[in-house]
């Protein structure tokens, strides 16, 4: 395959740190991913005569999604011990938990890749529109941090074609750990 484009997400995990499973959310409208660089330059008399740019593992995604009620309230810390059975609240007393996030990206002729973001947080807070009489209901938006994992790495993608192990290619949307996709030293 000589071109991808990114033209269609289909499902995102997300893998609480506390949690063991991934939690699957299928009706996300858009996500758009920024990973930063760390720009390394040597000047000789005041001229810049080299520069050396290497991703530093950080980056962002802004996600516009519907997201399930279980997945929104974890991540943004509303669950509360000091409240009865069935409130959640959001204030001074909620810590946004860290997740791991999994990507079901299609390109327009339906050729797959799999991407991971193993060390995210959303760094706004909750905001929410409702428009009575709307003839739409309304995405959730939120920014998400991505974080560098152990091995330095905040994101990691495969082409569905060109990742041959299997396990990996069937574990990746539920299962995902950066180590499954490090080569193995015998």
């Amino acid at each position: 395959m000589s071109v991808f484009s990114e033209y269609e997400l289909r499902e995102m995990g997300f893998k609480f740190k506390s949690g063991t499973e991934y939690q699957s959310a299928n009706c996300v409208g858009s996500s758009e991913e920024e990973m930063n660089v760390k720009v390394i330059s040597k000047s000789c008399r005041g001229v810049v005569v080299k520069k050396v740019v290497k991703g530093d593992g950080t980056g962002k995604l802004s996600v516009s999604m519907h997201m399930p009620y279980e997945i929104y309230t974890q991540a943004y810390g509303m669950h509360l011990d000091t409240l009865i059975e069935g409130v959640q609240a959001y204030g001074q007393n909620s810590v946004h938990e860290e997740f791991a996030a999994t990507q079901h990206v299609f390109d327009e002729d339906g050729n797959e890749k799999f991407k991971a973001y193993p060390k995210c947080i959303i760094e706004t807070g909750v905001a929410r529109k409702i428009e009575n009489g709307a003839e739409e209901v309304a995405e959730i938006e939120m920014e998400i941090s991505v974080m560098p994992d152990e091995y330095g790495n905040g994101m990691y993608e495969a082409l569905a074609t060109e990742l041959t192990d299997e396990t990996a290619k069937a574990n990746w949307m539920t299962k995902f750990e950066p180590s499954m996709v490090q080569v193995k030293s015998a």
